[in-house]
């Protein structure tokens, strides 16, 4: 049913204006016929049909050819006289048709008396065609106007998809390859934990493969991801690392952006405890609600890490990161703060349902 209203196939729409011609015919000669209380049917059509052609010629001459060539080319006077000149011949035409051809030839007895070839006839005849015309016209741009916002949406959501999609596909794969020599020199030393690497590393690239290029993904899934990479943080730190993580709320209801809860855990390893010779610590809380998902991390701060809070923010993806939220948030669905405190790094990322 849409293909056949909406498709600007020539067949479609060859379908469509014959099927709203016959229907209209059909539909008028019915209301006539009632009115007239006749018991022929047959001459209500005909000279329904009749008029039908000329209402329609009158439409169809305006939609398709003066609006594009003289309207739309900003050429109003001419569209007005030559919409006009139109009108009036088809109307002088309609008359002769309906009065002196058709009820002279089909019924006679139905003729006009007084002359009905008149000026004020013609003039009444054309008011009333232009009456339909504007009918048709309506119809026909408000149908376009249906079809192009339609597309609009379209072509703004592929291009949304596209740009997610760009931003998610540059992912900074840093991790697995520190992950990777992690695992070749736990395989040196510790034989019994390579197992366990492979398959948490297996996890967090299966689902960067299967899930980081959706829209939205469930919270719990994110969470998940996070706690296999922790684990692989944890065999390469050691017992020096310092893990709080805590998260409240229904994890599985709430819905994020793929990797957004990983890449600020990930910062918070990359520019801080992986900087840190010391004993670093990293703290997570994530907070699911009815309205909003809130997330904060914060982690230990080097004292020989001199980089001020501009350039880490510009240097550790939270750019990407804005630009994903601008596409799938508008800029008050979402809120994101980082700050450096001194000791240590906080940041904030609140999500509105």
């Amino acid at each position: 049913m849409n293909r056949l209203l909406y498709n600007n196939s020539v067949l479609y729409r060859g379908t469509r204006h014959i099927l709203f011609f016959a229907v209209t015919v059909l539909l008028f000669s019915g209301i006539l016929y009632v009115q007239n209380d006749s018991n022929d049917f047959v001459p209500i059509f005909l000279m329904t049909l009749g008029n039908a052609v000329f209402f329609f010629g009158y439409a169809y001459i305006t939609i398709f050819l003066l609006i594009p060539e003289l309207l739309l080319k900003t050429k109003p006077f001419w569209f007005i006289v030559v919409f006009l000149l139109v009108g009036v011949g088809l109307s002088a035409l309609k008359l002769v048709f309906s009065d002196y051809i058709f009820y002279a030839s089909i019924s006679p007895e139905n003729m006009s008396q007084n002359n009905v070839f008149t000026l004020r006839s013609i003039v009444l005849n054309t008011k009333d065609m232009t009456f339909i015309v504007a009918l048709f016209c309506i119809a026909k741009y408000v149908k376009d106007f249906i079809l192009a916002e339609n597309l609009r949406k379209k072509l703004e959501q592929q291009h949304r998809k596209a740009q997610t999609t760009l931003l998610q596909s540059q992912f900074d794969p840093h991790f697995m390859f520190n992950t990777i020599n992690n695992l070749y020199a736990l395989s040196l030393l510790n034989p019994d934990k390579t197992n366990e690497v492979i398959s948490r590393m297996k996890t967090v690239l299966t689902y960067i493969i299967n899930e980081s290029l959706k829209e939205f993904v469930s919270l719990e899934d994110e969470v998940k991801l996070v706690e296999n990479y922790l684990q692989l943080e944890k065999l390469r730190y050691g017992k020096r690392l310092k893990v709080s993580y805590s998260s409240e709320g229904d994890l599985a209801a709430a819905q994020i952006p793929p990797m957004v809860l990983f890449l600020l855990v990930e910062n918070s390893f990359k520019h801080g405890s992986s900087l840190d010779a010391g004993a670093p610590w990293i703290n997570i809380i994530v907070q699911a609600t009815e309205n909003e998902i809130r997330i904060e991390t914060e982690n230990s701060k080097p004292e020989n890490l001199k980089k001020k809070r501009k350039e880490i923010e510009k240097g550790s993806g939270y750019t990407g990161l804005k630009n994903r939220l601008n596409i799938l948030y508008n800029e008050k669905g979402y809120q994101l703060l980082v700050k450096d405190l001194g000791d240590r790094f906080k940041v904030q990322l609140e999500l509105k349902n």
